[in-house]
């Protein structure tokens, strides 16, 4: 399941949420194989969710390891990132592969690149994740040239990594009397009522918390990242505040 195929004879990349109605009819009644899945080059069958959404996935008989499946609200939310990114003005792609000096493969849910090109991936985690993980991709995605911004639940997700990271940083806060409940690696929050829902209109992105935090539109939270307005001051991230 996902949300870009490649044409067999061009190798020309089709997006299903950018398809028109018409596009879509006629990639639906379009032969096997015309479409590939990119990675496997499995024949790619477009399919739209009983929600309306619209999807490739491998045709039937494929023998290799399928993707790992994205709830609903993952894909919504990549499709809205992308789009906010290319209204922005910026190259936006969904589902990017690519791989680390050292081998490590990587694949972005969306990467933007900017004229300088300079690239950053915005990484959807809805599901919570262990601390070093987060840690382990970010590095891996740096040892790439490319920045990482986590976009990330506050339930489950946030709760939990704030509870480790606060637990990890005792002795800063014996020292300081503050808690470090934020990570190093630069996430922005939002707000979401599960992983099989997600709102008409697009959710709010939350940055920080406490005397810092702040919650803006999506595309004012994807430009201030692109422009590193975002500064790590421990024990907390700052919108670009001066010193």
């Amino acid at each position: 399941m996902g949300q870009v195929a490649n044409h067999a004879g061009t190798s020309e990349m089709v997006e299903a949420f950018s398809a028109t109605d018409e596009e879509w009819v006629a990639l639906c009644s379009s032969t096997r194989g015309t479409l590939l899945m990119p990675r496997s080059a499995w024949p790619a069958v477009p399919k739209t969710s009983i929600r309306g959404l619209r999807f490739f996935a491998h045709h039937p008989g494929y023998t290799g390891i399928l993707p790992k499946p994205e709830s609903y609200a993952h894909t919504r939310l990549k499709i809205d990132v992308v789009k906010a990114a290319r209204e922005l003005g910026y190259q936006a792609e969904l589902e990017v592969a690519g791989s680390d000096p050292d081998g490590g493969g990587w694949i972005a849910d969306v990467l933007v690149t900017l004229p300088d090109g300079r690239r950053t991936a915005f990484e959807i985690q809805l599901s919570s994740q262990h601390l070093r993980d987060f840690r382990f991709r970010t590095e891996r995605y740096r040892r790439s040239s490319v920045e990482c911004c986590w976009i990330i639940s506050n339930q489950p997700v946030d709760v939990r990594l704030s509870k480790a990271l606060a637990y990890e940083n005792m002795d800063f806060y014996r020292a300081h009397g503050e808690f470090q409940a934020d990570a190093e690696e630069q996430m922005l929050l939002v707000q979401l009522e599960g992983k099989d829902i997600y709102p008409e209109e697009r959710p709010l992105f939350r940055f920080s918390r406490g005397r810092e935090i702040r919650r803006m539109p999506m595309p004012e939270a994807i430009q201030g990242i692109l422009n590193k307005i975002p500064q790590w001051r421990r024990p907390s991230w700052h919108w670009g505040r001066p010193q």
